[in-house]
């Protein structure tokens, strides 16, 4: 059995590294792997051992970018640490603002029960002192009427007299 290479396509690296064709292009055009390309039918092949060249050189450049991006996110959250705090503070103080105007409403309601408990107590006061009124009225006018029937019956019974002494 012979030794066989297995030579793959500048499509089928771009598709098993996960990048474009022209990234795999790029690399192969440094001069470091030119002399590794392998020609077949006039179309670029690459070998095992240039596809972990090339794969090796992805993943330092991946490294690196990584970290630059890692670097980048570290300064945009320590800027949206700040961003927060602002906030948290302009939250803060908004809230803080709009307890103290609930506070405020809270205690106008607090006087306006005070003052309508007050004037029911007026009202019912007045309803109580109205229907005392009212009886002792009808207790005065009964008693005005048990006057007048006894006098009227006085009046009768003196006329009854002068008539018996009138005969």
């Amino acid at each position: 059995m012979g030794c066989y290479r297995v030579l793959r396509t500048v499509e089928e690296v771009a598709i098993q590294l996960d990048v474009s064709k022209t990234t795999i292009y790029n690399k192969l055009k440094l001069n470091e792997y030119k002399e590794l390309i392998i020609k077949k039918q006039g179309k670029s092949m690459v070998d095992d051992d240039l596809f972990n060249l090339i794969k090796d050189s992805l993943k330092v450049k991946n490294i690196v970018e990584n970290e630059e991006i890692e670097n980048d996110i570290d300064q945009e959250l320590a800027m949206d640490e700040d961003g927060l705090l602002n906030l948290n503070k302009e939250l803060i103080s908004n809230l803080l603002e709009q307890l103290k105007e609930k506070d405020k409403q809270i205690s106008e309601l607090h006087k306006l029960i005070e003052n309508s408990q007050i004037l029911l107590k007026e009202e019912q006061k007045k309803t109580e002192q109205q229907l005392y009124l009212a009886e002792h009225f009808e207790e005065v006018d009964n008693k005005l009427q048990d006057l007048r029937e006894k006098m009227e019956q006085r009046k009768n019974d003196k006329k009854g007299l002068f008539k018996i002494f009138s005969k």
